[in-house]
């Protein structure tokens, strides 16, 4: 058992934590949730002994291993990927070294006395060794390597060529292979694809030790908790269960708070009114001031106060553009010898959101910046359509603000002449109000400064949106936000990201890049998980090179189709697959109504069983239709 008792902690006057008490059992996967500044990141530092709080007790027992996910790199970086995470079993080398001495001593040694200490020391050592692994750590080490992405020729080159997110995925990899009792993560999805993710999900959950973690990624959290500490008000709420699970039971929990907090307002008031009225006659003064001594000492029950800094996010939108909105032909990129991008062609029309998807660093972001214009291609070429005005959200968008200016004087540089009069209603909207608007950009946080972005980006109209990675920084409720923003769009958008719950229902197209390619999925992220009846993305080529593999081996000699026909039959894929995309949804939706008991008891449930046994009827028709069309094009 883990745990931290009546943890108390003052910032100077500010009282961060109050009585916060906790217990994690070895083997539970445990949330850490809460609002920015709540106190997350201080309980991992109390934890880990980086801070000692001002009252309480922090009871781990002594030889608890504790690995903690540190935003700095704690390895050489010249040494390779390899050598850092191998570095990790250099106790057991020392002590497969040390028998080995011991081994070439028995050659020449003849006295039985020696011969019996040396093979005592040697039992001991192994005893010893067993105990630092239960594997092959050259096979563990790269079945973590690559489950992060790492392909196994890059094994060997130095760390010191990678990008900070890679250098991330080292720091998480080196973590694992010391197999800590206790795994503490600051929200590593940060640092992962969707790919990565997903292993990474898998990894945690048949992990043997106890891991805590704090995460905005509401996907992450619903596949892997089974507990959610919920910090709140200056004290924890523990949840045992899953994080869907706990949002139902935390409704439940705020409205039983809101009226013991409603109720206990009426009594202090009716007491107050009560006192104010005796301390008025002289002969019920003493009997007033008792009563006041009695109500200081009553603890006044406090509500989680309102988020006040939800952002409001509505896109503008322009005149109507033609009906090709980005044409891109033959496109290569490459950086001095390294290539990136080769030949890729993709047609988006008016109307179409899309989705990149694809590992870290294989051209998703040069992709969208050369639609920008930001940079030329190397060869090929990418054309804009008629009446088309782009408005691009980088990656870094917040890295590139002016922080000599204030954040008012960022947005009316930066916004078109039309919302110059709005500037301040605007910032309102995105949470700066009165005298925040004159700060310098140069004291704002990092998650002040995305939301100043996306101030500039919503003060700006357009009919073609590129978001790059727009989930960093923000929180559960922006980014919810922020997907119904994706949803009211009526323009065209094509947005990068790795957040599966933004990309779930809200694209049309999805375009997976891997290995300087990309590949075509008529559908959303789950669409295209569910059709390949995979849960990994990494398979998703594999199962398609397989398929043709397949059909090229076995399918007879048929007549080619011409350009027309081929053109119908995939209009028609296409329609079909919005029909299957459409009742898959009608399905869920009343699955997870059915999930709750309280309306499973109900009266409306008979209703709801009849309408899914009809959208599971239907949906079974449109995928018949599917497998015929299809089946005609692989004819």
């Amino acid at each position: 058992m883990y745990s931290l008792q009546n943890i108390d902690l003052y910032f100077g006057s500010h009282h961060l934590l109050d009585k916060v008490s906790m217990v994690i059992s070895p083997g539970e996967k445990a949330a850490l949730i809460g609002k920015n500044g709540a106190g997350k990141t201080t309980l991992f530092k109390i934890i880990t002994k980086e801070l000692t709080p001002d009252g309480g007790e922090v009871m781990i027992p002594n030889n608890t291993k504790i690995g903690y996910l540190s935003q700095h790199f704690d390895f050489e970086e010249s040494k390779t990927i390899r050598e850092i995470c191998l570095g990790v079993f250099q106790e057991m080398y020392d002590v497969e070294e040390q028998i080995n001495v011991y081994h070439k001593e028995l050659e020449t040694v003849t006295d039985e006395k020696e011969i019996n200490d040396i093979l005592e020391k040697v039992g001991t050592l192994e005893i010893k060794r067993a105990s630092m692994t239960d594997g092959n750590p050259l096979a563990e080490t790269s079945r973590i390597l690559k489950g992060f992405g790492f392909k196994e020729e890059q094994f060997d080159d130095p760390v010191s060529t990678l990008s900070g997110g890679w250098k991330m995925r080292v720091q998480m990899s080196k973590l694992l292979l010391m197999k800590p009792d206790l795994l503490l993560l600051d929200e590593p999805d940060n640092h992962l694809d969707i790919e990565a993710l997903i292993w990474f999900e898998k990894y945690l959950k048949s992990y043997s030790g106890a891991v805590l973690f704090i995460s905005h990624d509401t996907e992450f959290m619903g596949n892997v908790a089974n507990k959610i500490f919920d910090l709140a008000n200056k004290r924890i709420f523990d949840f045992k269960g899953s994080y869907r699970k706990y949002l139902a039971a935390r409704s439940i929990r705020q409205e039983k708070e809101q009226q013991a907090y409603t109720n206990q307002q009426k009594e202090i008031e009716e007491k107050e009114r009560t006192i104010k009225r005796f301390m008025a006659k002289a002969t019920k003064t003493k009997m007033a001031q008792s009563m006041q001594k009695q109500l200081n000492k009553v603890e006044r029950i406090e509500i989680e106060a309102e988020d006040n800094t939800q952002i409001n996010i509505n896109f503008p939108t322009a005149q109507d553009p033609g009906k090709i909105v980005v044409e891109i032909d033959d496109v290569y990129k490459s950086y001095d010898d390294h290539s990136v991008i080769e030949g890729v062609s993709v047609e988006i029309e008016r109307g179409q959101k899309v989705a990149f998807i694809g590992q870290n660093g294989q051209g998703k972001s040069t992709l969208v910046k050369m639609i920008a214009d930001l940079f030329p291609p190397t060869k090929g070429n990418i054309k804009l359509g008629h009446n088309v005005i782009l408005n691009y959200f980088a990656q870094n968008q917040s890295d590139v603000l002016d922080e000599k200016l204030t954040i008012l004087e960022t947005l009316e540089q930066e916004s078109d002449p039309d919302f110059f009069t709005r500037a301040r209603k605007t910032l309102g909207s995105f949470a700066f109000s009165g005298d925040d608007v004159h700060k310098k950009v140069s004291v704002l946080s990092g998650g002040e400064k995305s939301r100043l972005s996306m101030a500039i980006l919503v003060s700006k109209k357009s009919n073609f949106l590129i978001l790059d990675e727009p989930t960093n920084h923000l929180d559960i409720h922006s980014k919810a936000i922020l997907k119904q923003a994706i949803l009211n769009y009526p323009g065209t958008l094509i947005i990068v990201s790795h957040d599966r719950e933004i990309l779930r229902g809200s694209v049309d197209v999805t375009y997976e890049f891997r290995d300087r390619k990309v590949i075509q999925h008529l559908g959303d992220l789950d669409y295209v998980l569910q059709k390949r009846n995979v849960t990994n993305v990494r398979d998703i080529e594999k199962s398609s090179t397989q398929d043709k593999v397949k059909s090229e081996s076995k399918a007879p000699k048929a007549s080619v189709l011409s350009y027309e026909e081929r053109k119908q039959i995939n209009r028609n894929i296409s329609k079909v697959e919005k029909e299957i995309d459409k009742f898959e949804k009608k399905v869920k939706e009343i699955q997870d109504k059915l999930l709750d008991p309280s309306f499973f008891n109900s009266p409306e449930s008979l209703t709801a069983l009849k309408s899914l046994k009809t959208y599971e009827a239907k949906l079974e028709k449109q995928s018949v239709e599917w497998d015929k069309w299809v089946s005609k094009l692989d004819d």
